[in-house]
């Protein structure tokens, strides 16, 4: 595409070009043919016998033709020229404006296009395509930049804090030995966010890798890690009973969904509640619902808190943790690629509630 459109439009502007020099050479024509009809028509020989000379006549009836057909005629051509090439230039210029404009601080920008789709407009779409292209390759590198230092909080905190508590008094041994293959898993799980953060951002939901898992299995590794958090602000955790149930999902992946859930009831939740996970069936589809006995969340809100950045773009007051308000987006964006659903509702006692819907296996 890139090789034919340049000289497309080449062949576009000579097609001009030699439509214009056709035009001044009729014109030419033309006057040459007006010149000889009226320097003829009732023309007669001045002496009477004598025989005109034809080749004299002829330059004499060219000059002439010359002299009235070439200035009228180039002007003309020009003209036509200039009219025929001036659309095709004045949009190569605004091409070219708008290609001088673009920054690195706006990729959003794109070539104009208009509705001709000539030759010009297709080297336009190419050259829009690869900006896109470039543009989600950016933000994938964004989004994973904020993505793992808000994923990579929980195992740090469980790190500093496991140290921290560990360091008030004088331990055994084999007390450090235990906080050390605590830190050590949790290095291992960063390691783990950081892998799996990486492939969403670069392949999306095809970046996910389903398994089969027990889901109240995965919600107890899940208040295991939440628990040094939990202990640190005077929050219970509790895994309401039920019957075993299992959905196909990317284990990791739903990891991350339930961290961020649980970290973001155990910072809004007063000290001495209790934050529940219950996992239950509903129409068919297994569920994860996770709630806090805090304040709740505002109904006009219960929406636009999974928005990137939703704490300071809602001015959340609900939050007394830490952030920029990325934890339930990642979580809904992760949902989603399961082809599942996350939504927030209100407890009867209130509270925030938040529901995980997936599909069936």
């Amino acid at each position: 595409m890139s090789q034919a459109t340049p000289a497309a439009l080449g062949r576009g502007l000579g097609r001009s070009l030699a439509l214009a020099t056709i035009m001044g050479m009729l014109i030419f024509g033309v006057a040459m043919g007006l010149m000889i009809y009226f320097t003829e028509d009732g023309e007669t020989c001045d002496v009477a016998g004598e025989i005109e000379d034809p080749p004299l006549e002829i330059i004499k009836q060219t000059s002439l033709a010359f002299a009235f057909a070439v200035p009228f005629g180039l002007s003309l051509a020009i003209l036509i020229a200039r009219g025929l090439t001036h659309r095709t230039t004045e949009r190569l210029d605004t091409v070219i404006s708008s290609a001088s404009s673009m920054t690195g601080e706006r990729l959003d920008d794109r070539l104009p296009v208009s509705p001709a789709h000539d030759a010009l407009d297709k080297l336009s779409d190419a050259i829009n395509g690869v900006l896109e292209r470039i543009e989600r390759g950016v933000e994938a590198q964004a989004q994973f930049a904020a993505d793992a230092s808000h994923e990579l909080r929980t195992p740090l905190t469980v790190i500093t804090t496991n140290l921290e508590v560990a360091r008030r008094k004088a331990r055994e041994p084999g007390h450090w030995e235990h906080v050390a293959d605590d830190a050590l898993a949790e290095v291992k799980r960063m390691g783990v966010l950081v892998d799996k953060l990486l492939e969403l951002s670069r392949a999306g939901a095809a970046g996910l890798r389903h398994t089969s898992i027990e889901l109240r299995k995965l919600s107890t590794a899940a208040l295991g890690r939440a628990s040094p958090l939990a202990i640190e602000r005077g929050v219970n955790l509790a895994l309401a009973s039920g019957a075993p149930l299992t959905a196909v999902v990317d284990v990791d992946a739903l990891g991350i969904v339930l961290d961020n859930l649980l970290r973001n009831a155990i910072d809004h939740s007063p000290k001495d509640s209790t934050v529940t996970i219950t996992v239950q069936s509903h129409a068919e589809h297994p569920q994860i619902v996770v709630a806090d006995q805090g304040p709740g969340v505002l109904p006009e809100l219960r929406e636009r808190i999974f928005e990137p950045f939703a704490r300071a773009a809602t001015r959340i007051d609900r939050a007394t943790g830490p952030g920029l308000g990325l934890g339930l987006a990642i979580c809904r964006r992760i949902v989603t690629g399961h082809r599942g659903t996350i939504v927030c509702t209100e407890a009867s006692g209130g509270g925030a509630v938040f529901t995980v819907a997936l599909p069936t296996a």
